[in-house]
């Protein structure tokens, strides 16, 4: 029986046809900036205005107010420590790939959910005016201020973030709080929710308090004396 001879045309042929389905599934990493095919312009235009060549080089990026529908693309920028897309039309974003990320800032936009697990060195969040009803947040033993004002947020686990010093947390629906780990606490703001009550006992540091608008302590304001610890 005569052997089988494979035409090298058809190899070739059949490696340009299966190597996209070996690539699928796998990252792509990206040599330079400019290669990265994004799908918002308005986000490349910003990106590129930082002037940097390489991915690994940018670790700020203020885009604010450009109309960004889409940034999925930070993926690529693993030393991004500063990330302001404040007052564009975001509705998510993973940030999974930022493990650098210290200062995040995404107010002003249509984000529903927002996963922040994996983004253990953050100092400052800042998701005012969103739609988040699902937030989950990281251990992260640095962040001190969260700033989550006027969101949909129901339930909010503050548990692992013990040097947290300023949690506003106003306009949204939460229905309970527990803040018995976070010692350093010194400025709340939990007005307009559903609180029926909040214990302070730990919070020995609590130095400004705003809790009007919720059913405990009808709707009103405690006085200093029942909260502050001289």
């Amino acid at each position: 029986m005569p052997a089988c001879k494979i035409r090298p045309l058809f190899i070739n042929t059949l490696l340009a046809c299966s190597l996209p389905l070996l690539l699928n599934g796998c990252e792509q990493h990206y040599d330079t900036v400019e290669a990265i095919p994004f799908a918002d312009l308005n986000f490349r235009a910003c990106v590129l205005k930082t002037g940097e060549t390489y991915p690994d080089d940018i670790t700020e990026l203020d885009c604010e107010d450009l109309n960004i529908r889409s940034a999925a693309e930070v993926k690529y920028f693993e030393n991004l420590r500063k990330l302001s897309l404040d007052d564009n039309l975001l509705e998510s974003l993973e940030l999974s790939d930022n493990p650098e990320l210290r200062y995040l800032k995404l107010s002003d936009n249509q984000i529903s959910a927002l996963d922040l697990s994996e983004n253990h060195d953050l100092r400052e969040v800042r998701l005012s005016h969103n739609e988040i009803d699902t937030l989950t947040l990281p251990k992260a033993e640095r962040l001190e201020k969260l700033v989550l004002t006027n969101n949909e947020l129901e339930t909010l686990n503050v548990s692992q973030l013990p040097k947290l010093r300023a949690l506003f947390v106003a306009d949204n629906e939460l229905t309970e709080l527990d803040l018995s780990r976070n010692p350093a606490l010194t400025e709340l703001n939990v007005r307009n929710n559903a609180l029926k009550a909040l214990d302070l006992s730990h919070n020995t540091k609590l130095r400004q308090l705003l809790e009007q608008g919720n059913p405990m302590n009808g709707g009103k304001q405690r006085p200093v004396s029942e909260w502050q610890t001289k």
